[in-house]
């Protein structure tokens, strides 16, 4: 599993690679996290998640988007993913993290514009994500 940072003019860019969707989509979130800087609060948090989507690509701009409200929300950010059910139109599960007193630098929104998700011959996971910051 893997991400690095794609020069982009206005916004950010992660190309992010793993083993599996689930692994794609938890280091995603990692690069997410990572990237905006939570300043750690000492509460753990825990929010549940369904959705349902077209395809893999909107999926994972869902489920990062959905993170990111919540974590607005609930002044949390989230280090994990724990999946319960995921298919190629769903994802069902949690995230985990902790309660947040501030950040680094914010995420407005993760964009589908030039978002993919591939499923590589050599059976990895590969995705682009732009974020809007």
């Amino acid at each position: 599993m893997s991400y690095r940072m794609i020069e982009h003019t206005a916004d950010l860019c992660f190309e992010v690679t793993a083993g599996s969707f689930e692994e794609l989509a938890a280091e995603a979130l990692r690069a997410m996290t990572e990237w905006s800087g939570p300043w750690w609060g000492s509460e753990a948090a825990r929010r549940d998640f369904f959705l349902e989507a077209q395809d893999r690509a909107i999926l994972l701009v869902d489920l990062l988007n959905e993170a990111l409200t919540l974590s607005q929300i609930h002044r949390e950010s989230y280090e994990r993913i724990e999946f319960l059910r995921v298919g190629e139109h769903m994802a069902e599960g949690r995230f985990i993290g902790r309660t947040v007193t501030g950040a680094t630098d914010e995420i407005k929104a993760v964009t589908y514009h030039g978002a993919s998700v591939e499923h590589l011959s050599d059976g990895a996971w590969s995705a682009t994500i732009l974020m809007d910051i």
